[in-house]
Order: structure tokens, then sequence, then C-alpha cells
């Protein structure tokens, strides 16, 4: 086995090559999204876009970009009655409930790789059922 070392210009040639590699792959992820779209918004089904991005280090972020369709009162309510056992496994069902089915085995890789990503996802889902941010009460 031999240990090849690069130049600094192989180096910069190699990293310039991965970079364009990487952003091909994200512009055609995001046809894919568009196409996806197109799909579900022409038959009328309430379908949301939801971008997480990810800092995996201080110099790397990762953008992630699904369809999910509004979750249901049925998926609302398991979603509820799991979260006391593990807000980690709710929320990873509340997503893989609610995402479109092109998406699942794209979804089930990324959350192996980013587990903590679920809990994100479900916040979101949550918003589009009437969670908020704020709320207010006022003493009459």
């Amino acid at each position: 086995m031999s240990n090849a070392v690069l130049t600094e210009n192989e180096e910069r040639l190699f990293g310039a090559a991965k970079e364009v590699e990487a952003e091909a792959a994200q512009e055609t992820k995001k046809q894919d999204v568009e196409e996806l779209k197109k799909k579900y918004t022409g038959n009328g089904q309430k379908i949301y876009t939801i971008t997480n991005t990810v800092a995996v280090d201080d110099d790397t972020e990762e953008e992630f970009t699904f369809l999910f369709r509004k979750p249901k009162p049925a998926s609302y309510d398991r979603y509820v009655k799991t979260i006391s056992n593990s807000a980690s496994k709710a929320s990873k069902t509340f997503a893989f409930d609610n995402i479109i089915d092109e998406q699942r085995d794209e979804l089930k890789d990324t959350l192996e790789e980013y587990p903590a990503m679920a809990i994100s996802l479900a916040d979101k889902l949550l918003r589009m059922l009437g969670l908020a941010d704020t709320t207010s009460v006022k003493k009459l």
C-alpha cells in the first residue's frame, strides 16, 4: 500500500472538484423537490416545504428540504400520546406520519445522521396545527 501525498495544487483541485460535485447534487435535489411540489400541489393537497439548515461544524452547513402533508388530527393525537414516553421517538414518528411517500427513505437516512432534526421537524409540523410562539392572556 502506498501513501500518496498530494501537492498543494492537487489538493486545491480535489477540493474544487468535490465542491462542484456537491453543488451539482444539491441542484439535482432542488429540481426533484420542485417536481414533487408540482405533483402534489396539482392534486389540491395541502403540502408544505420544510427546510432545515444543520451546522455540521463552524465552517460547514447542510440544508435539507422535505415536503410534508398537513398533519391530520389522528397523527397529532398519536404524537401527544407518545411524547411523554420519548420526545425523540414521538417526533420521529410524527415526521414519518406526514412526509410525502417519495421522501420517506431520504428522511430516514437524514435522521440516522442527524437524529435531533426530528424535533425541529415536529415543531414545524405542530405550528401547522396552531402551535404559536406567543399567546397572550389578559385578566378582565
